[in-house]
């Protein structure tokens, strides 16, 4: 956890990289084999591997295996490993007695591996974050290994994630029936999204999920609340976000996604937040877009994590902020125009006119840039925790999330990329 100190307005992150957002618009047309089965195991229950040394005979091996009451049922050829079954749901015990045996050169459980849960959502191709094939150019695996971590758990409908922000599409095909609570704090007429920033943060976050449409959402299973603290220009008072934390912690959010910055800090925001993590809530913020370690509020605030952006190589956006205030980072994009790179996150967008529409950002999905599109790849990470761990507690929801990462290049102090699959406790 970084060292932190302890807005009136709030910008979004995203609006200070609005003027590339013209160039965002584009068409971008080796997980670990020992997962759990669905039932919780990681090996058979009855049988083991086991080679012997090259000078071993016959009749030492046989005697071997009758002293451990195991029944050979094939060699495997050129390697000359022998499978073997033995009493039920004693293998580690039979290992072990293998094992101590001078004429064994090994014996281990028989793993059990697994396909990994790649969804059937249309473009989950274009969602490098979450799984990163080289479809973008970048490195394969330069992701949070979402499919991996789902094959541990698809999230809980009892871990609600609130995304404080300009609203959520009310009947987006990939998140109507995510949407469990909806409430408005700012002066607009409607909870709905008439900017754009905020359908695709909770797009992200936890998007209908295998469902043969548009995008996958990290927190998989996990419901959204729709909190509206930023009005249809983008912009809102500190007082709305206030309200926004306030209401999320009565109404159970376990996780609360702000993709919101300002450049002032607030003894009234600081409360709010601190009031949240002593209700056990987990809180999720955006660093800014402004390249700098100046720090931004609320993130500057010891009871949110901090969240920085990286591209498609574990690399440091160019725009992302950094400095010990900042706790970990996720995939955010990158945009460098006298480079030629433009590379966004694709999420879910409003299905009707939104603001964003006039920077070329289409309706239903497409690509946005930010530490903005990061914070809610940790969040529904944050969510995929609590679920694997019922009764976990905020504190060690933190430790699991800003431990559970990859290396990532260029921040200085260095942090991680977030990982879901180290997050939920495997290596």
């Amino acid at each position: 956890m970084s060292s932190k100190k302890a807005f009136s307005r709030v910008f979004l992150p995203v609006l200070s990289v609005l003027i590339v957002l013209i160039f965002v618009s584009l068409s971008f047309a080796a997980p670990s084999p020992f997962m759990p089965s669905a039932k919780g195991e990681i090996c058979a229950s009855d049988q083991v591997l086991v080679k012997f040394k090259p000078g071993a005979t016959k009749n030492d091996i046989e005697k071997v295996h009758l002293q451990n009451k195991g029944k050979v049922s094939q060699i495997i050829p050129d390697i000359n490993v022998q499978v073997v079954k033995v009493d039920k749901n004693k293998v580690l015990e039979k290992v072990s007695a293998y094992q101590r045996n001078p004429n064994v050169e090994f014996a281990e459980p028989d793993y059990l591996a697994r396909a990994v849960s790649i969804p059937n959502d249309v473009y989950f191709n274009l969602q490098w974050g979450l799984h990163n094939t080289g479809q973008t150019g970048g490195t394969p695996d330069a992701d949070i290994d979402a499919p991996e971590a789902w094959d541990i758990t698809k999230g809980s409908k009892e871990i609600k994630i609130a995304v404080l922000d300009t609203g959520i599409d009310q009947d987006h095909e990939d998140l109507v029936s995510k949407i469990m609570s909806n409430k408005n704090f700012t002066s607009s007429k409607t909870v709905d999204d008439m900017f754009g920033h905020g359908t695709h943060v909770a797009g992200i976050a936890a998007a209908r999920t295998n469902n043969n449409k548009g995008v996958a959402g990290t927190g998989y299973n996990c419901p959204l609340m729709n909190i509206k603290v930023l009005g249809d220009d983008g912009s809102g008072n500190y007082s709305w976000v206030t309200q926004g934390i306030i209401w999320s912690v009565a109404k159970r959010a376990k996780v609360i996604n702000m993709s919101l910055a300002g450049d002032q800090p607030s003894k009234t925001l600081e409360m709010a937040v601190d009031f949240a993590w002593r209700k056990g809530a987990v809180i999720v913020t955006a660093a800014g877009n402004e390249g700098c370690s100046t720090p931004t509020y609320p993130a500057f605030y010891q009871n949110c994590i901090a969240v920085g952006a990286t591209d498609d190589n574990d690399t440091k956006s160019s725009f992302s902020n950094y400095g010990d205030w900042v706790d970990l980072a996720a995939p955010g994009g990158e945009i460098i125009p006298e480079l030629g790179i433009f590379l966004g996150i694709y999420s879910t967008t409003p299905n009707h006119e939104s603001f964003l529409n006039q920077y070329g950002i289409a309706r239903n999905y497409d690509y946005l840039i930010g530490t903005s599109m990061a914070s809610p790849h940790v969040a529904g990470i944050a969510a995929l925790v609590m679920s694997k761990y019922p009764g976990i507690n905020n504190v060690k929801v933190r430790e699991k999330v800003e431990k559970g990462t990859d290396p990532a290049a260029g921040f200085e102090p260095p942090v991680g990329r977030a990982n879901a699959y180290k997050a939920l406790g495997f290596d």
